[in-house]
């Protein structure tokens, strides 16, 4: 199942910003490559829920997460945003559209997890 991500009305703001002040007069070597930063970060990913792990797609980037790597999945300060952590010390914060229903998949294929509203978390905590 694919998962597209949530449009992000502060990113397309600060492209707004920057492409207008290059309009109006600043310097167009400095505001162009900001531009193109924030066009690629603003690029939607998508995540694919396949038999083998979890497939993070980005504008230039597919990242690749095995289901018995992941160590939990919850959600952080800003409110369509979850953080997934797998493998030691690694993290990907994500923003599904459908969070509730990328929860209840990601629940079903993660079986050392255990499912607390929007939370995944180890069986053992």
């Amino acid at each position: 199942m694919t998962y597209k991500s949530e449009f992000d009305w502060c990113t397309l703001a600060a492209i707004a910003f920057t492409a207008a002040a290059v309009a109006l007069g600043v310097d167009y070597w400095i505001g162009g490559p900001i531009v193109l930063v924030l066009l690629l970060c603003a690029w939607p990913q998508s995540y694919e829920i396949r038999r083998e792990g979890l497939l993070v797609r980005t504008a230039l980037t597919r990242q690749f997460i095995p289901y018995a790597a992941i160590c939990s999945v919850e959600p952080v300060s800003w409110p369509t945003r979850l953080r997934v952590q797998y493998a030691a010390a690694s993290e990907l914060l994500i923003a599904p559209a459908a969070r509730a229903a990328f929860v209840a998949d990601m629940a079903k294929r993660t079986p050392h997890l255990i499912r607390r509203g929007y939370r995944l978390v180890p069986a053992f905590a």
